[in-house]
C-alpha cells in the first residue's frame, strides 16, 4: 500500500492542490495536522480535505481556533488566527472540533507534534531529541508534523517520518512538501512541488494579514 503523508497545510490551498494533483493516485493520504493559521484560504483548504476524505488529526493552530486560546502563540500568528475565526464556516469549524489527537491506520501512527506536549516546540530543533520523544509509542511507524521540515530516522526498528509542510516549508526550499510511504517495501519518500505562491501572497496582504507571512513563502523559511 502506498499512502500520502501530508502535514500543515496552513489554508494555503494553493499549494494544497498542486500536491494533490502531483500525487496522483494513491491508496490513502494521511494528514499530521495544522489545517489552518498563516495564510488565507482557511475553508477552502478543510473543504477540499474533507472532499478528498483525507484523515486528520488536529495541530496547535487547529486546537487554537476552536479553542480561542492564542496567548502562547507570536503576535502575526495570534493575529492570523483571529481572522481565521472570523472567516470560517460554522461547518467547518465543526469539522476542526472533531479532528482526533492522532491516528492509527494501515499500521501507521500519526500524532501531530510531540505526542507528550502539543506544545513543546523544543525538540523540532534537536534531531537526536527525536528517538526519545516517540520512544513512549507502540507502533513501528510514526508520522507526524508541526516542524515544517523532513524528517526520517531510524530508531532501532521504529521509523519516524515527517513529510514536511505543504502551505508553509521551513527548510530554505519554498516549494511545497509532502511524502509517500509504502508499506511493504517501507520506502519513505519526500517529494516538492512548484506551486503560485505569488497568488497566495498577494490575497494575504489583500486580506490584511501580517506581510511576514507573505515574505516568508516566498525562501521557505
Amino acid at each position: 500500500m502506498k499512502i500520502g503523508l501530508i502535514s500543515d497545510i496552513h489554508a494555503n490551498v494553493v499549494a494544497f492542490e498542486a500536491v494533490l494533483k502531483d500525487m496522483g493516485s494513491l491508496d490513502k493520504i494521511l494528514c499530521a495536522g495544522d489545517l489552518v493559521g498563516y495564510n488565507p484560504y482557511p475553508n477552502e483548504t478543510i473543504e477540499l480535505l474533507m472532499e478528498k476524505n483525507i484523515h486528520c488529526v488536529s495541530g496547535e493552530h487547529d486546537k487554537a481556533v476552536v479553542s480561542g486560546d492564542i496567548q502562547w502563540f507570536n503576535r502575526e500568528a495570534a493575529q492570523t488566527l483571529k481572522w481565521t475565526v472570523s472567516q470560517l464556516t460554522r461547518e467547518n469549524m465543526r469539522f476542526l472540533e472533531t479532528l482526533p489527537d492522532h491516528l492509527e491506520l494501515d499500521s501507521v501512527t500519526v500524532h501531530h507534534g510531540n505526542p507528550n506536549s502539543m506544545k513543546d516546540f523544543a525538540f523540532e530543533y534537536d534531531q537526536e531529541k527525536i528517538c526519545g520523544i516517540f520512544d513512549t509509542i507502540d507502533q513501528k511507524v510514526f508520522a507526524f508534523g508541526h516542524t515544517h521540515v523532513p524528517v526520517y530516522k531510524l530508531c532501532g526498528e521504529k521509523m519516524i517520518l515527517n513529510p514536511g509542510s505543504v502551505g508553509q516549508p521551513r527548510d530554505g526550499d519554498h516549494n511545497a512538501a509532502y511524502a509517500i510511504y509504502d508499506t511493504v517495501s517501507h520506502e519513505f519518500t519526500v517529494k516538492r512541488v512548484k506551486y503560485d505562491f505569488k497568488q497566495v501572497q498577494d490575497t494575504i496582504i489583500k486580506e490584511g494579514l501580517p506581510e511576514i507571512m507573505a515574505e516568508r513563502l516566498a525562501y521557505g523559511r
